[in-house]
């Protein structure tokens, strides 16, 4: 017994003093981190960035494998709000008056689908990044007349017979009532918007759409299905499917990253988690 406990008491020597040496690597690594440096550089980037787009019809967002040149996309792509929402937090780092009218000019590009029939979901992603971030860094009273239609535009796509937003109007026939797990990044506008002078209604909407979400795309694991499909007329759940991931039951690794909860007012993710 002796024995026994006098190589268990060793083993956890070890242990303790190999986590006491990564602690203090880790510690080491981290001091030689500066934040400032790091930012400084990303905006020297953009930039550069910047300096090569004489047009803000549209917007950059990927470059391809083996390529030097940026990928373009239009004001209806997913993407398009995050190119001015990147250009607005760099002024906001750096006070760059430059960097301010590149940003004001690529987000107003963006003004009329906030005014448009909602063709999916992405109207968060598209101006809350965009047009959230100038009226945070600006308090032009235009753009917040713009992200509450935004709002407004963005519920029409809520059914309260499911109780969540629908996702993709265009995949009706394939997932029915669909909510995918990167809705959640957009709840922020509706939140934002419900505190800021538009309808009560829309934190109701985005409350709802989160507990739903959790309810039913979350799995007791904490990996999420991609789409949730849902009986439009009665709002029961049918099926969880992958839309891009590996298959159904797989982890969509980058959906994990758009399960926004923690956008969400901290009351509300302490309800859900309580309820899930």
């Amino acid at each position: 017994m002796r024995l026994i406990k006098s190589i268990l008491f060793l083993m956890l020597f070890v242990c303790f003093s190999c986590n006491s040496v990564k602690k203090e690597t880790a510690i080491n690594q981290l001091s030689k981190f500066d934040v400032n440096t790091v930012l400084n550089q990303n905006v020297e980037k953009i930039k550069t960035v910047t300096q090569k787009l004489t047009f803000c019809d549209s917007f950059p967002r990927h470059i391809d494998e083996n390529n030097k040149q940026w990928s373009y996309v239009k004001t209806k792509d997913w993407c398009s709000g995050f190119y001015p929402g990147i250009l607005w937090y760099a002024y906001e780092e750096s006070g760059d008056e430059v960097l301010k009218n590149k940003a004001i000019k690529f987000t107003e590009t963006l003004k009329t689908i906030a005014y448009s029939p909602a063709r999916n979901h992405d109207i968060g992603f598209q101006l809350y990044c965009s047009y959230g971030n100038g009226f945070r860094l600006t308090g032009n009273q235009n753009y917040k007349e713009i992200l509450l239609a935004a709002a407004d535009t963005l519920a029409t796509l809520y059914n309260p017979k499911v109780g969540s937003i629908l996702s993709w109007p265009s995949q009706i026939k394939r997932y029915k009532h669909n909510t995918i797990i990167d809705n959640m990044m957009n709840l922020e506008l509706l939140f934002w918007a419900a505190k800021n002078g538009g309808d009560k209604s829309l934190y109701d909407i985005a409350k709802s759409h989160a507990e739903q979400t959790m309810k039913y795309l979350v799995r007791e694991d904490g990996s999420a299905f991609h789409v949730g499909s849902f009986d439009i007329e009665t709002g029961a759940f049918l099926q969880g499917y992958t839309h891009q991931g590996y298959a159904n039951e797989s982890m969509w690794a980058r959906g994990q990253g758009w399960g926004g909860f923690m956008v969400l007012p901290w009351h509300i993710v302490k309800l859900v988690i309580l309820i899930f």
